[in-house]
């Protein structure tokens, strides 16, 4: 049979005995929450000896007694509340696909340092794991839709593999950056358009960027002028810069970025635009013998985004200390590869390279060829991708 005390949560026994000292049967008597400290109070209470006190003895409980109780209840439910879904003790594991397929890469090394970062002040309720590019199978070009889709939490690619929503287009064209400046204030001016624009297109939040050095013509052939283009055979990673190869009298070639090196050794393209730093991290330098300090087509911009609804999920905490972390994540990261890059053509030079500069009015010439191509995405565009277009070359007094 079952002895019943108001307020009751959990359950416990209490083995009562014959007069013969024989075992009788098992009462029930039930505690909030079943702490052994609960547990140890109801039963001095309410079993003396091996016996059951009577239920009118029960309810004789002393007032402190009951506050006692009361105060524990309280405090175990305060605890069981803050281990709650959704309460600010749940943990959350994110999954982060880097851009570069090594952890060791420029990239790899600061994104560890970020992770750490938010890992230590969130007192371990955000982790995130970094994904190589590519080590899950999933290309880096395609990082927006894999994490839109919800299969990464947050992923890094490049502003060139969104150009599927129009205003992303804009930060690709060729030779539009004349300095750092240039690209900086760009993102500063584009910025609030692209956000909206990922969010409706991709069902992805911008956390934010980080703007690695000028790519750089690197060829078998040097290429001090326009003249010098001609007939070759480049690879162009992205539309833009496959239009401005064909004005340029080239043609290019579409080449994935892990067949870059093999490409180049047997011949099949004769010259790649890219980092220095990413140049040294493959060895180009051994399928190329110059690099143009003057033909610098582009700045790549490593958009870190983030799945808007793991975003939601987010206690207001968390998404601040991701927000104010990942933006020391994306300055530092952007400065060292800024810092490196002159030593990086140093050292492509004393690795054999040949550094080819390139006269004022051939690049005058060659930056008139290139705005052929931006005159030429303007007129099939949408027009909202024009309007941004124009605010950035108004920004850059261009």
């Amino acid at each position: 049979m079952s002895k019943e005390i108001p307020d009751a949560r959990l359950s416990f026994s209490c083995r009562m005995r014959g007069r013969g000292g024989g075992s009788g049967p098992h009462e029930m008597l039930t505690a909030p929450f079943g702490s052994s400290e609960l547990r140890g109070l109801y039963t001095r209470k309410y079993c003396r000896g091996d016996a059951w006190r009577s239920q009118e003895e029960a309810r004789k409980m002393s007032r402190l007694d009951r506050v006692r109780l009361g105060m524990a209840a309280g405090v175990a439910a305060l605890l069981m509340t803050a281990a709650l879904p959704g309460s600010a003790q749940e943990t959350f594991n994110w999954r982060f696909g880097i851009y570069f397929p090594s952890v060791e890469s420029l990239e790899g090394q600061h994104a560890q340092e970020f992770v750490r970062s938010v890992a230590d002040r969130s007192d371990n309720r955000l982790q995130i794991e970094i994904f190589p590019g590519g080590l899950l199978g999933f290309s880096s070009f395609t990082h927006h839709r894999v994490v839109g889709d919800g299969l990464l939490e947050m992923g890094t690619t490049m502003s060139a593999a969104m150009v599927d929503a129009p205003e992303w287009e804009t930060l690709s064209h060729a030779l539009l950056f004349r300095n750092r400046d240039d690209a900086q204030a760009a993102w500063g001016i584009a910025r609030p358009e692209l956000e909206t624009a990922a969010a409706r297109d991709f069902n992805v939040r911008v956390l934010g960027v980080t703007m690695a050095e000028f790519d750089h013509m690197l060829s078998k052939s040097p290429l001090p002028g326009v003249e010098s283009w001609k007939g070759h055979k480049f690879r162009a990673w992205q539309k833009q810069l496959g239009c401005w190869f064909e004005q340029m009298g080239a043609t290019p070639m579409v080449i994935p970025y892990h067949e870059t090196y093999t490409a180049l050794a047997t011949g099949q393209v004769e010259g790649n635009s890219g980092g220095l730093q990413a140049a040294m991290d493959v060895k180009l330098h051994e399928v190329t013998d110059y690099v143009s300090t003057g033909w610098t087509p582009n700045v790549p911009f490593y958009v870190t985004l983030v799945n808007q609804d793991a975003w939601a999920s987010l206690p207001e905490d968390l998404q601040q200390i991701l927000t104010e972390e990942s933006g020391k994540y994306f300055a530092a990261t952007t400065e060292a590869y800024w810092q490196r890059a002159p030593r990086n053509l140093e050292l492509l030079v004393e690795n054999g390279m040949e550094a080819v500069t390139v006269p004022d009015d051939e690049f005058a010439k060659g930056r008139e060829l290139a705005r052929v191509c931006w005159d030429r995405w303007q007129s099939e565009t949408t027009p909202e991708a024009v309007a941004l277009m124009g605010k950035i070359l108004a920004g850059l007094d261009d």
